[in-house]
């Protein structure tokens, strides 16, 4: 690909074909019937004087945003073509003893060779909680999502496989959703509905397209869009930063309706896997993921705001959490210049570059008995919008209508992810007896720290930088901190427990089916703790621990045709969250699942962990058949 053009389509006309070309940079379209070049310098001058052909012009061009998702798609194109001139590569170093494309009918290698399955899936939802003018209920209808995924796994020899997957979603624009909107985002007026294709998914780019080479017993090398996943964590995310979430169409902390698997999105990379002593299951993987394949939103996490950025990229939703009300957003960050008390916050969305957006990562895996451990490192973006800051992109200034009221403050801001290096490390023991004593559980663990994690900071209370007197608002700018940011080292962790146990008087139908129970402590520690670390989002203060506590239960009944499950999470601090859900799978045909599930929140203020959804508790129904 040339490095300063976006992407290559091809236009029709009759039996024409006619390169199109975008430099997203200067603004400019290249259109004519020359044929393309690829070039060391990729200024357009220099492409329509190396094709040497006066019939070329350019002309201005500003794309639609719908044309750069039409663009990005068929730079997608491009790297699964890749993939296949890689295929054309490996393929003749399979053996000439096994079967292969080369060696057989093509209609007889995809009857042999390739095996073709998916799901198609549609989940309606509807809001059962009192809303506000942020979940705006005169209309409860908040979800109706469907999906088709066609999958494909073909066997190219014994050392060559290939999985392949589209994933097909039809959302529509919600009522409740565009009233929201209306109400919530400012300034007032601001608030329009959000596109009728927001949610779709429509792209000829695979969803997942990867090749896996296996030259021998220990080495696997994979290549293409595919998921990376380390942690092993229950309904939450630790260590799984590999890939980032999208969680625009989906509640939170509800792993019984969209788990961390289907809300995951696929990343262009290269991953190698090499067991250097089978015996003891010591395997060495590294992974590079060159992001500049990516569209800029997929490199880190998409998500709803609690208001649109300046720039629109990002979009308020109504999966978004409660927004900050107590105090004026933009007070967090600096105190009016003027008269006038009203601080206007100019954000953008800034979002990794191609050329900075690289990841890499390794790990060693070893097996001590039935210890299983794990040592990691990551270096890239984190992609969890959790751990998003604003970073002060000039000095506040005056301003006047329209930008904000006469005599007020505007402040710009970027809304940024942090590039990090992340320490990682897990362990899984199954414990059988201790001291003769049935214990039956599996312990298992994962670490995180983060070395300088930078965070947003403030004052408690709010005072006058300039004259230290009271603002009498609950805060305001860090006096101490200029840039109003402040460096910590931060470990994560989790510890599990999972056991299956018979509970008999809960199965009158069949005493001998087990229950499968998962118990998790979650906890961030901040080494170095400063007053007045908070949210980037909001004047919720940060202390030194912060704990969660997970439940999960699930079992079958009658032949497991009925499939209950619940999983629950506790916030000492006063919140908690309910995600659960009873599953029919039908006797008379297995490939179909009908599940009816609740996502519930709650806790004693709408600023804080759960409590930030408090008002969106609603019912669903999820329908999925797998063919």
């Amino acid at each position: 690909m040339l490095p300063s053009f976006a992407a290559l389509m091809l236009s029709y006309s009759g039996d024409d074909v006619n390169p199109f070309l975008v430099d997203a940079r200067k603004n400019l379209r290249v259109e004519s019937a020359c044929f393309f070049y690829r070039l060391r310098n990729p200024r357009v001058a220099v492409w329509l004087k190396r094709i040497g052909d006066p019939s070329c012009t350019v002309i201005p061009y500003r794309a639609k945003p719908r044309e750069h998702r039409q663009l990005t798609d068929f730079t997608g194109i491009s790297h699964l073509l890749f993939l296949v001139f890689l295929l054309t590569l490996l393929q003749p170093n399979c053996s000439t003893a096994q079967q292969s494309i080369f060696g057989m009918s093509f209609d007889e290698f995809v009857r042999d060779n390739m095996k073709f399955s998916g799901f198609t899936e549609n989940t309606t939802g509807l809001a059962i909680s009192h809303g506000s003018h942020f979940f705006d209920t005169s209309n409860r209808f908040d979800m109706n999502r469907f999906t088709i995924q066609p999958e494909f796994n073909i066997k190219f020899c014994d050392d060559l496989t290939s999985f392949i997957s589209w994933r097909f979603i039809k959302e529509p624009r919600y009522s409740m959703e565009s009233k929201s909107r209306k109400q919530s985002v400012q300034p007032a007026g601001n608030g329009t509905p959000l596109p009728s294709t927001y949610y779709d998914e429509y792209s000829p780019v695979p969803w997942e397209a990867v090749f896996d080479y296996k030259p021998n017993d220990q080495l696997t090398v994979r290549w293409g869009r595919q998921f990376i996943s380390w942690g092993e964590a229950d309904g939450v995310r630790l260590l799984d930063l590999i890939n980032p979430q999208n969680s625009t169409f989906s509640p939170p902390i509800a792993p019984n309706l969209f788990n961390l698997d289907e809300t995951r999105i696929p990343s262009w990379g290269l991953r190698t896997l090499y067991t250097v002593k089978p015996e003891t299951n010591t395997t060495f993987e590294f992974f590079a993921l060159p992001g500049a394949l990516e569209t800029p939103k997929q490199r880190v996490d998409e998500f709803v705001g609690t208001n649109d950025t300046t720039d629109r990229t990002v979009k308020y939703g109504r999966w978004s959490a409660h927004p900050e009300t107590r105090i004026p957003f933009g007070r967090l960050f600096t105190n009016p210049l003027g008269a006038n008390a009203a601080v206007v916050p100019i954000i953008d969305r800034k979002l990794p570059s191609s050329a900075s957006s690289w990841k890499f990562g390794t790990r060693i895996i070893h097996n001590f008995g039935n210890l299983n451990t794990g040592l990691g490192y990551i270096w890239g973006y984190n992609p969890q919008a959790s751990d998003m800051l604003f970073k002060l992109a000039g000095t506040p200034s005056l301003c006047g209508p329209p930008t904000c009221p006469p005599g007020g403050t505007q402040l710009p801001l970027k809304l940024v992810n942090d590039r990090t290096s992340i320490y990682a490390a897990h362990f899984n023991y199954p414990i059988a007896d201790v001291m003769t004593l049935p214990i039956n559980t599996t312990l298992r663990g994962e670490m995180a720290f983060f070395p300088n994690k930078p965070y947003n900071i403030s004052s408690y209370p709010g005072r006058n930088c300039q004259t230290n007197a009271a603002t009498d608002l609950i805060a305001g700018p860090s006096c101490k901190h200029p840039s109003q940011l402040v460096e910590k080292h931060t470990l994560r962790y989790i510890l599990g427990f999972d056991r299956t146990t018979f509970i008999p008087f809960l199965h009158p139908d069949d005493p001998w089916r087990a229950f499968n129970l998962t118990f998790q402590l979650y906890q961030t520690i901040i080494l170095d703790h400063e007053n007045g670390i908070r949210l980037f989002s909001g004047a919720a203060r940060l202390n030194r621990f912060t704990t969660a506590l997970t439940f999960r239960a699930g079992t079958g009944y009658f032949g497991d045709t009925i499939l209950p499950d619940i999983f629950a999470l506790y916030d000492p601090e006063g919140y908690y969250a309910v995600n659960p859900a009873i599953t029919y799978a039908p006797p008379w045909n297995e490939r179909m699942r009908l599940s009816l599930i609740a996502a519930i929140y709650g806790g004693h203020n709408k600023f804080k962990s759960t409590g930030l959804f408090a008002e969106k508790d609603s019912v669903f129904l999820k329908l999925r058949y797998q063919f």
